[in-house]
């Protein structure tokens, strides 16, 4: 599993260190830096219009060390968002008119008051998005997660790099897809990913080498058939 391999804090990589990342960069990188690219198409500085979605943090513990989590999460990242910021979070929206509360993680269930901040959300009558890694819903601690996720009719936006195994274990770890079938398994039993339920499931194509995703439409179709083809899911 991806696990074995530990977050970059783990392992005391130099990359660890924000400031790190963002000099190798800014020396290795030949991309123009953000603010000049806003600057040529006249966006520059860049401003917000309404205010649709807040997205949540809850934390970098994660089941997963995924090479490509931007967070650097992993079983071994004890750090997450307490109930009492939560409480700050929730006064927060309340004040809003965001429809849309995404949440995020690493793996954001993992978190000992995930569920109540679901409810919470619900409760003030906002939409929940959770994104999910999809592994998560196999192990012991999580196995009616798939339930209160549909109960509380939670948006899933879940992590699936390829509908082929050698590719999305290379970038998640070995065992992983395998893991994510059997989640999608779940999800579709619940009514996630079915025709006309409303129980809503997308899924996140994420390239596996230096070149950008190809048309969304296009991926979709491929991901619909290959799926359903090879796992019935």
């Amino acid at each position: 599993m991806s696990a074995l391999i530990g977050s970059l804090a783990h392992r005391s990589h130099p990359l660890r260190v924000v400031a790190a990342q963002r000099e190798e960069l800014q020396t290795r990188s030949c991309v123009a830096p953000f603010e000049e690219r806003l600057t040529e198409c006249g966006l520059f500085p860049l401003r917000r219009t309404r205010l649709r979605i807040i997205q949540l943090n809850l934390g970098k513990m994660c089941n997963q060390t995924c090479r490509h989590c931007h967070v650097d999460a992993g079983p071994d990242r004890t750090e997450i968002m307490t109930r009492a910021t939560m409480e700050h979070c929730l006064r927060a929206i309340a004040m809003t008119n965001a429809e849309v509360v995404d949440i995020t993680g690493g793996a954001p269930e993992m978190n000992p008051d995930f569920r109540w901040l679901v409810e919470q959300v619900v409760a003030l009558g906002r939409r929940v998005i959770d994104r999910c890694n999809l592994t998560i819903l196999t192990l012991r601690p999580y196995q009616d997660m798939v339930d209160f996720l549909a109960r509380h009719r939670v948006e899933i936006t879940a992590s699936l790099p390829y509908y082929v195994s050698r590719q999305a274990d290379a970038q998640r770890g070995d065992g992983v897809f395998e893991k994510s079938i059997e989640a999608l398994k779940k999800l579709n039993a619940a009514g996630y990913g079915m025709p006309d339920s409303p129980l809503t499931l997308n899924l996140v194509y994420n390239p596996v080498g230096a070149f950008l995703p190809p048309k969304q439409a296009a991926i979709e179709a491929d991901y619909r058939r290959e799926l359903r083809r090879r796992f019935g899911v």
